[in-house]
Parts: structure tokens; sequence; C-alpha cells
């Protein structure tokens, strides 16, 4: 069988290869606190998201202000959420939380969106989730509270991702992204306003990688909500999940960190859903031609 991937596949697979890029570059940041990590992240993308709509003639207020303010909102938490729990749960864990977000985008489409679900997609989710907890090694001796975070910045990044969805034709693509930093930069000031003490200046190559962190990021941003935008979310959030074999990828590459064989086999898991849950449709007109 010929595998054929749509447009909003492809925007999704550059969005996760730019999120792969933006994971290193915080990563090799990892001493600042999170909060000036987000805000630095946030401006950066301001500036950028500001200066292209400029160039292209459009508001950046945009139309419907309500719902771009809650992508922002859900996007902010659920990255505060996300980067708690690195901190807080070993690495695997915090990954694996963090990855139900493309599963609980599926869900909350059919309620948010009306969209449909194949059942054999619900089969592809499995294998990839399971193949994403063989890559990581996941554990059960998890503190509570850094695991209810992890649920919830999962949660609020499937909001955000259907929030996007219910803006295709409404609003540039541009206008979407613009409003994610917009909203963080006031939540991420707003850490320091409590603790000033821990706001900690860059210096030498932190600023080279904070600014990789915001152009990396804006790059993810804008393909992520063309996808979401192109295609149906069940199908470009399970593309989503090639971020793992990125950063699996950086970690072999540039961090010297070494795997087991069971996670290349969980590797090998992730392709396999992800490859199988883009071609659900096709797959299931093979196996039932006569289904209406």
């Amino acid at each position: 069988m010929k595998i054929k991937l749509s447009k909003g596949v492809w925007m999704m697979l550059v969005a996760s290869f730019a999120f792969g890029l933006m994971n290193i570059c915080v990563k090799m940041v990892s001493g600042m606190p999170v909060a000036e990590t987000v805000f630095f992240r946030a401006l950066v993308q301001i500036v950028l998201g500001y200066v292209t709509i400029r160039q292209l003639g459009v508001s950046p207020l945009g139309k419907n202000k309500m719902l771009l303010l809650q992508r922002g909102l859900f996007g902010s938490l659920g990255l505060i959420c996300y980067f708690y729990t690195l901190q807080q749960m070993p690495l695997g864990n915090a990954i694996i939380i963090h990855y139900l977000a493309p599963v609980l985008t599926t869900i909350l489409a059919i309620w948010m969106a009306g969209e449909r679900v194949i059942r054999l997609q619900w089969l592809f989710f499995a294998v990839t989730f399971a193949g994403v907890m063989l890559v990581n090694g996941a554990g059960f001796e998890v503190p509570v509270l850094p695991m209810l975070a992890g649920l919830g910045g999962a949660v609020f990044s499937a909001l955000a991702y259907n929030t996007i969805k219910k803006l295709k034709g409404v609003e540039d693509p541009n206008v979407v992204v613009l409003y994610f930093p917009l909203v963080s930069v006031p939540i991420a000031l707003a850490y320091f306003l409590f603790k000033p003490q821990d706001w900690v200046w860059p210096d030498g190559m932190q600023w080279m990688w904070l600014l990789g962190t915001g152009i990396s990021t804006q790059i993810g941003q804008f393909f992520m909500t063309r996808a979401y935008q192109e295609d149906l979310a069940s199908r470009v959030s399970a593309v989503s999940y090639a971020g793992i074999l990125w950063g699996a990828g950086a970690g072999l590459l540039i961090f010297d960190e070494s795997y087991a064989i069971l996670q290349y086999v969980g590797m090998g898991m992730v392709i396999a859903g992800v490859v199988l849950n883009i071609n659900a449709q096709r797959l299931k007109n093979i196996f039932t031609p006569a289904e209406e």
C-alpha cells in the first residue's frame, strides 16, 4: 500500500521537528527558572509574529478575540504545567503524561468540533501510546501533585488544539500564533512579582539558546496551527507523537544518552502507530469496502 501524506500531516511533521529543536534549546538553559525561559521565548515570538503580521497587512488583534484569548490561555497553562512536570518528575513519566494530549484532542474534538473517529484509530492510538511508554520507561511511583499537573497540562493542550481548529477560516494563522506569547508574557512575569529573587540574567550563549527557543517555537506554532486547520484533529494529533523520535535522536547525538532494546522497539511502535493512524480511513475501506 502506497502511503500518501496529507498537507496537514506534512505540516505537523515540520512542527514536531521545530518543537524538537525548541526542546534542545530549552535543555541548554535548564539552569534558568521556567518562568524566565517562558518569558524570553514569548518575547521573541511576539517580535517575529508582529513583524510578519504587519508585512501581511493583517490586524494583529484578530476578529474573534475571545477564542484567540482562550487559545493563548490554554496553550500557556499547558506549557507551564508541562515544564513543571519536567522539573518535578522523571523525564519519562513527564513525557508519557504529556503525550496523552493527542488522545485527549481526539476525544474533545468529538464534542467541540463534531468530528467522527474511526474505530481503528483507537487501536492505533493504543499502539502509539504503548510505544511511548516503552521509549520512556514508564514507572508507577510518581508524586501526586506533579502527576495531576501533567494531566492538567495534557487537558489544556488538547483544549488549545481544538480551539485552533475552531478558528479555521476565521483568523489568519499568524494571528492565532501571536496570541499564545501575548498571553504567556503576563503569566510568566506574574511569577516574578511574587519571587523577584529568582530572576537570573542570561549571559553568553544563553542569549543565543533563548533566541533559538523563540524562533523554533514560532516555526513550530505556525505549522502546528496550519496543520490543525488543514486536517482532522484526530489525524494530525497522532503525528505529533513523532516528536518523541526527534527527542530520542537529539539525546543520542547531542546529549550522549543511550537507549535499551525495548526502547527501540517502542520507537518502532510509535512510527507504526502514526503511519497506521494517518491511513486509518484507507485501511477501513480496504477491509470493509462496502460499508457506508
